[in-house]
């Protein structure tokens, strides 16, 4: 049927359907779904005739794409599934490299469907916004009911997989230019750790079988960057990486610096008192006002405590001290602490606790921190660990292969920083029709 035909019948549509509602057939959700199915076949049909209207890049049958020689091979037709529930055929021109293995496919690049699968751009979009926020089974679930048609837990699976191959991560490609340029009158940088299970590999052993593996808890650590203009925050990154510590530092500074930090007028580190963190503040933030974070340190503070053979006069200190490290008075606290060593139930644990206490006083000057605004506990970045992490990765009886693990986080981060959807559009390549060399 041809799309002016079906346009034609939505009037005898409208009708239809109200007949239907006044005689209590049907109510307003039958009403719109119905409509749905009706706008989806319409726009199958606006998909395909907007594809055979457009033109091919060229025809010539040789090519430099990039600076590598392509000849014409063959026509064939370019087939995917749309927005609309319909599948697309379109016939195009395709070329084969001569001194590599693979093709180049002019039109595809024209359209952006070269970074997609078996679908269009925006259909594939869909499905890796929803894979890398919920569940694989329950977002085709969701996706399917939003849009009226049927998309397997599968497709969506290999769909958010894929673009976490293809996605880009390194800061200096994704974080806008004008950032790095910008003023800024403060940065905060926060970072923090926690765990997700991975299917412990195992040599040899693939397929169903290797899913019966142990389970390993990995470490993801987790970092934001604040840029603050007046108070307020102007623009936000959060980066997330399994893997060591020493290359998530790379990134993290790698993310400061697209952020502007050679700009900032105050840069401020904080984090929870663990010595790499540190380490990682010194080689990529350096000169940071570095900040303890006032929580790990009041459970540090209740650990102490719980170490005391009279409980009551556990809970009397901390009551006692909580308010003193929020004042700065952490000299006072540790000296307190170590005069109170012997009314504990272990000497060597309480050293444990005056000893990170004292490592990190210089950390802690609560009081001057909250007179001039300053945060004092990481709850944006553990709030993002529970979010970026926790919220996809760590759901009932999930357990992740670590590659798929690593490909799905960073579709998360790309939707997360928002710069997922850019990634479908076109992005052609430059070709020319004469050998480089001559044409130079």
């Amino acid at each position: 049927m041809e799309l002016q035909e079906f346009v034609a019948q939505s009037s005898e549509i409208v009708n239809e359907l109200s007949r239907a509602i006044e005689k209590r057939q049907i109510g307003l959700k039958e009403v719109e779904e119905r409509i749905l199915q009706f706008i989806n076949r319409i726009g199958d049909l606006m998909v395909q005739e907007v594809l055979e209207g457009i033109s091919e890049p060229f025809t010539e049958n040789r090519v430099w794409v990039e600076g590598e020689e392509a000849v014409f091979d063959q026509v064939r037709t370019l087939r995917f599934g749309n927005r609309f529930g319909g599948v697309t055929e379109r016939k195009r021109r395709c070329y084969k490299y001569l001194r590599r293995k693979g093709g180049y496919y002019p039109l595809d690049e024209k359209l952006g469907v070269q970074k997609c699968g078996k679908f269009s751009p925006f259909l594939t979009f869909l499905q890796v916004l929803f894979g890398s926020t919920r569940p694989f089974e329950e977002s085709a679930e969701l996706l399917s009911k939003a849009l009226g048609f049927s998309i397997s837990s599968t497709a969506l699976q290999w769909n958010t997989e894929h673009a976490g191959e293809q996605l880009e991560d390194d800061p200096y490609r994704v974080i806008e230019e004008s950032w790095r340029m910008k003023g800024c009158e403060e940065m905060i940088v926060q970072m923090d750790s926690t765990t997700s299970p991975q299917i412990q590999p195992i040599e040899g052993v693939t397929g169903r079988e290797s899913l019966r593996a142990p389970t390993e808890w990995k470490m993801c650590h987790v970092g934001t960057v604040q840029r603050l203009q007046g108070g307020k925050v102007a623009k936000e990154w959060t980066v997330a990486r399994y893997g060591i510590m020493e290359s998530f530092g790379v990134h993290l500074g790698r993310t400061g610096l697209a952020m502007g930090v050679e700009k900032a007028k105050r840069l401020v580190f904080l984090s929870d008192g663990l010595r790499a963190n540190w380490q990682i503040c010194l080689d990529h933030f350096p000169g940071a006002l570095q900040i303890l974070d006032f929580y790990h340190a009041s459970e540090r503070l209740g650990e102490f405590c719980g170490l005391y053979k009279n409980p009551e006069k556990g809970q009397q200190r901390y009551e006692q001290w909580y308010p003193m490290f929020l004042d700065g008075e952490a000299l006072q606290v540790i000296a307190e602490m170590k005069g109170d060593l012997k009314e504990l139930s272990s000497k060597d644990e309480g050293w444990k606790h005056i000893n990170y206490f004292s490592t990190n006083t210089d950390r802690m000057h609560y009081h001057q921190y909250r007179e001039e605004n300053l945060p004092i506990g990481s709850g944006k970045v553990e709030g993002s660990c529970k979010y970026v992490v926790g919220k996809r990765f760590k759901g009932s009886g999930m357990r992740w292969k670590k590659a798929d693990n690593q490909k799905v986080l960073r579709a998360r981060m790309a939707k997360i920083n928002g710069y997922l959807e850019s990634h479908y559009q076109p992005t052609p390549r430059d070709y020319t029709f004469q050998h480089p060399q001559k044409a130079a």
